[in-house]
């Protein structure tokens, strides 16, 4: 019984981290906001790509 009680316990793990990757659902414009985020943070450093 214990090894049927582990695969249920398994089972409901992997059902709530369905549900939390399900409630951080990306925006339309994710991968855009992320560059922007990655440039912001490269000048912060003082190195600029772009002049």
């Amino acid at each position: 019984m214990s090894e049927e009680r582990k695969k249920q316990e398994q089972s409901e793990q992997e059902k709530e981290a369905l549900k939390e990757t399900a409630a951080t659902k990306l925006s339309p414009t994710w991968a855009q906001e992320c560059i922007e985020d990655i440039d912001d943070w490269i000048e912060s450093q003082g190195i600029y790509l772009r002049q």
